[in-house]
């Protein structure tokens, strides 16, 4: 049986991943402006929006239907599974990322604010101080779990473990 992940390890292969999925956003964009450009096309914000959510549920689904490991993940030698240690399905990816982009805008919300036409909204202090508390309680949960199941995790019914280290010859 792999021993759940650490916090930390999550944490660092999130920010592989993020960097990762940023890297593949530009990309995205770059060929949304070409069309748009081709095609004469006024720019559609919310498509813009389905569309790299859409890139981005393809990256993680994939990766996670295919053997459980995103790139980060691989790296720090983790893996994600059903609650049962069954691979995810397609359903089961696409919640998790789904999740998983929400719990993560919660933790930026803070940084978000802080932007300049953003800094000036009069509930700008209180929504920070309630997406702070929601992540202190999302890090107290992860870490008060047997499993060290995050928020997406519980909701999606997976968990992330920690693979044995390939032995070396």
């Amino acid at each position: 049986m792999n021993l759940p992940a650490p916090i930390w390890r999550r944490c660092i292969a999130a920010v592989y991943d993020g960097l990762l999925l940023v890297g593949l956003w530009m990309v995205a964009l770059v060929i949304d402006t070409v069309v748009r450009d081709l095609f004469a096309l006024d720019r559609n914000w919310a498509a813009l929006r389905a569309y790299l959510f859409l890139v981005g549920l393809c990256f993680f689904s994939w990766s996670w239907t295919h053997g459980g490991q995103t790139l980060g993940m691989r790296t720090w030698r983790l893996r994600v599974q059903r609650s049962n240690g069954l691979p995810l399905r397609w359903l089961d990816a696409a919640l998790r990322y789904a999740l998983m982009l929400l719990c993560w805008g919660i933790v930026l919300t803070p940084a978000l604010l802080q932007l300049p036409q953003l800094a000036g909204r009069a509930n700008a202090a209180t929504i920070a101080a309630g997406a702070l508390l929601a992540v202190a309680a999302g890090l107290l949960s992860t870490a008060l779990d047997t499993r060290r199941r995050a928020p997406q995790d519980r909701l999606s019914r997976t968990e992330l473990v920690v693979l044995p280290a390939e032995s070396r010859r």
